[in-house]
């Protein structure tokens, strides 16, 4: 009789989770500043995606290196950030009420918050991923 556990099955780095989102919006926001770099020096479409990829692993770079404490920081304050935003636009834009506004606020903030955990665990999966043998 055997008492071996059935073969569990190893779960993908790319399924879906929160931590993609931001990936995705980094890849997002640095084709931008690479087109808006290109564009400041009347250069064309092919040195606008090349500056998108340098600035993209740059910023992967640079993230890569960071300290918990600065990261976790850093994402506090975008955090913080985001409420601010979304808080004010919704009062004063919008014209909605104070409860409604700070409602809309916190649910920024939880989903913004538990994007940034998703994609600290996501980073320390790829690197684990990327460097196995």
């Amino acid at each position: 009789m055997s008492t071996a556990s059935p073969p569990t099955r190893a779960s993908s780095i790319l399924r879906l989770r929160a931590g993609l989102l931001l990936l995705l919006a980094s890849i997002v926001l640095c084709g931008a500043g690479g087109n808006f770099v290109a564009r400041q020096f009347g250069l064309g479409l092919g040195w606008a995606v090349l500056l998108s990829i340098v600035i993209w692993i740059g910023v992967g770079m640079l993230m890569a290196r960071l300290d918990s404490r600065i990261y976790y920081g850093a994402a506090v304050a975008i955090t913080a950030l985001l409420a601010y935003l979304v808080y004010d636009f919704s009062t004063s834009a919008l014209g909605w009420s104070g409860t409604v506004s700070l409602v809309l606020a916190a649910v920024a903030t939880a989903l913004l918050g538990v994007t940034f955990q998703d994609f600290r665990r996501l980073k320390h999966e790829l690197r684990l991923w990327a460097y196995r043998k």
